[in-house]
């Protein structure tokens, strides 16, 4: 397949879109220079020519390490690009956080000051892990994180969803991806990736049909567990259904590197993981997954469908010429 074939006619360069507490028009690239927030280069080709280009839309720093795996193979092997919205500032995620309190030298309890030390230390938590895994733009929505839960309409209740919406139609529209990630929106997950997997296949459904991506949703496994389970649809969700209840495609993280055959995927997400160090049980996480399995959902309708095809065959001629 040619580099080219997996990009449209036409691409609009977006370089200055926003998505901020203040909706005033200033961009943060994982490269930009920000007050309270680590300052980073990264290599990543960025041109129009990227043979893929992914949009990984979360509710909380961190949740990029759900796919940590994938995105590097995009950004770093596959010459591709990767942008992520993170909905919310990560401000409930305190009940783990004493073991930080040391390493940052801040109290992260859940009183008004410790919420807002954490939420900017977990920003610049999720910019350190942007680094290793070479995403573009980080666009944060600034929401607030009320904490644990498995009901989605506490999103719903407690964020803006106006805001959300239009920040999400408007980057959709610019950018123009191939690919919106999400984390799958099971019946035993965060309550607030229930409203994030939502809203961003709203948002996708709402696009020209022949403009929407493929909407991919995933999900990790623990080592030894095999294929997860089964998911369709959350139910009072219809735009959550799944094209198939299986995974549509598995990446093992034990795959090896380009860069080493003795070097593994793996290594790269145990990097993400280490960088959100205010999460403390997050941290055990690392090496007990080995698998990232992929669903793609009918929002994406037959365009979303060719271009996951198109995706899958372009990491298949990558790996076969890897051999």
């Amino acid at each position: 397949m040619a580099a080219n074939s997996f990009r449209s006619a036409t691409r609009h360069r977006h370089r200055d879109l926003v998505l901020s507490h203040d909706h005033t028009p200033r961009p943060f690239a994982a490269n930009a220079k920000r007050r309270h927030e680590p300052q980073v280069q990264i290599d990543v080709r960025q041109e129009a020519d990227a043979p893929v280009r992914a949009l990984l839309v979360v509710a909380h720093p961190d949740d990029e390490s759900e796919c940590a795996a994938l995105v590097y193979r995009i950004t770093h092997e596959l010459g591709g690009v990767v942008d992520q919205i993170v909905v919310t500032n990560g401000e409930g995620g305190h009940q783990y956080s004493a073991l930080a309190e040391a390493y940052y030298r801040l109290p992260l309890n859940p009183d008004r000051d410790g919420q807002e030390a954490l939420a900017g230390i977990r920003r610049d938590e999720l910019i350190r892990a942007g680094r290793i895994l070479g995403i573009r733009h980080h666009y944060f929505l600034d929401q607030k994180d009320t904490g644990p839960t498995l009901d989605p309409s506490a999103g719903l209740g407690d964020w803006d969803i106006a805001t959300i919406r239009r920040q999400l139609q408007m980057l959709l529209g610019l950018e123009k991806y191939d690919l919106v990630l999400f984390l799958m929106p099971t019946p035993d997950t965060h309550g607030h990736h229930k409203t994030v997997a939502a809203l961003a296949l709203e948002a996708l459904a709402g696009l020209e049909t022949a403009e929407r991506p493929a909407a991919v949703g995933v999900q990790t496994a623990r080592t030894g567990t095999g294929q997860p389970e089964n998911f369709s649809e959350l139910e009072g969700y219809p735009l959550t259904r799944t094209t198939s209840p299986e995974p549509t495609w598995s990446f093992d993280r034990s795959t090896p590197l380009a860069c080493h055959p003795a070097i593994e995927y793996s290594i790269v997400v145990n990097w993400v993981i280490a960088e959100h160090k205010s999460q403390g049980l997050f941290q055990m996480e690392s090496g007990k997954r080995s698998h990232e399995h992929f669903w793609l959902f009918e929002a994406g309708g037959e365009a979303g469908s060719r271009r996951w095809r198109e995706f899958l065959q372009l990491v298949g001629q990558t790996a076969a010429q890897e051999k």
